[in-house]
């Protein structure tokens, strides 16, 4: 007889020891829009989500203090539709599919409204009315994730619903977004918040033990790669790091060390691990989609200099949490 029990061993110390675990096909993910240009050596026509990124305010109606970031979780409407898409790890983690987003209103001309969506790293224009309080916006329908909009404003407070134009996971979605203004800040640190674990990367170990004469159970365990307090300590957008400030650093270190530049620019990831981690980071804002001309010299640096101990990095520990 045999059972099957999957164990997480997701560990934060880093204790040295021999027994480490390589992923020798492990990838490092760079996601799109965080590559880093040298120099800009010819003009670029703007797309339509630079071109939406980049706000147009107005002075009619007195819209002033509509006009802006509006930012809070995107959460499933379980009134509406309920999916169990929710993403077990063990447990102790668990992932309910809620996004931050950033509801942008870019700009208001009598009844008409213009603005964009970021969310999950998808950056959408929308556009629409405000009709009786209510303000009704859709995006364009060429994607596979855009929809319409609901909402009201009071109280400080954008309150609204969001249904998808196609049948997605998670067709219908609320959310409660409060204004805030996306300011560069390369002093900000990481907040002991949420744990940082890669459900898409792990190892497995496979182990008999006898329970009974002549009985075995199978024990599967599963180590996912995670990343230690040392992200909480080291800040490449204000300090150059050398060789010894990175050697010795397991792979989730290095990745969320180099993926916290990219959010402290405000940008929206597509990758999910990654998104619920900087997701729980309260001033963490998703704004843009494609941030390669926003680093400063020494995030270039720094961002060569990850990457290069990143891609031979240990990914775990060993089963019994030594480093």
């Amino acid at each position: 007889m045999k059972k099957y029990i999957f164990i997480l061993i997701v560990t934060l110390l880093i204790i040295s020891c021999n027994s480490k675990i390589k992923d020798s096909e492990s990838k490092i993910k760079i996601e799109k829009g965080t590559e880093i240009i040298e120099k800009k050596t010819i003009i670029e026509e703007m797309t339509p989500n630079d071109i939406a990124e980049k706000k147009v305010k107005t002075n009619s109606n007195n819209s002033e203090e509509i006009l802006g970031s509006w930012i809070g979780y995107f959460k499933e409407d379980t009134k509406e539709s309920y999916t169990e898409k929710g993403i077990y790890v063990d447990e102790g983690f668990y992932w309910n599919r809620e996004n931050k987003i950033n509801l942008s209103i870019d700009k208001i001309t009598d009844s008409l409204v213009v603005g964009h969506s970021v969310v999950a790293g998808n950056n959408r224009p929308f556009k629409g009315k405000l009709m009786n309080g209510m303000f009704h916006v859709k995006e364009p329908g060429d994607d596979k994730y855009d929809g319409e909009f609901k909402f009201t404003i009071a109280e400080n407070k954008l309150t609204g619903k969001w249904a998808a134009y196609k049948n997605i996971d998670i067709k219908n979605r609320k959310y409660e977004l409060t204004k805030k203004v996306f300011a560069y800040n390369p002093d900000i640190m990481l907040e002991q918040v949420k744990e940082y674990v890669d459900w898409n990367t792990f190892t497995e170990e496979k182990t008999l033990e006898e329970y009974d004469e002549g009985e075995f159970e199978e024990w599967i365990t599963k180590e996912f790669a995670s990343a230690t307090k040392l992200i909480y300590t080291i800040n490449a957008s204000n300090t150059l790091l050398k060789k010894n400030d990175v050697e010795n650093l397991k792979k989730g270190d290095l990745t969320i060390i180099r993926n916290t530049i990219y959010a402290r620019h405000g940008y929206s990831f597509k990758n999910r691990p990654l998104r619920v981690f900087f997701d729980a980071q309260s001033w963490y804002i998703p704004v843009h989609t494609d941030i390669k001309s926003e680093f400063t010299e020494i995030e270039k640096e720094n961002i060569k200099l990850l990457l290069r101990y990143e891609k031979n990095a240990i990914e775990y520990y060993d089963y019994f949490g030594r480093g």
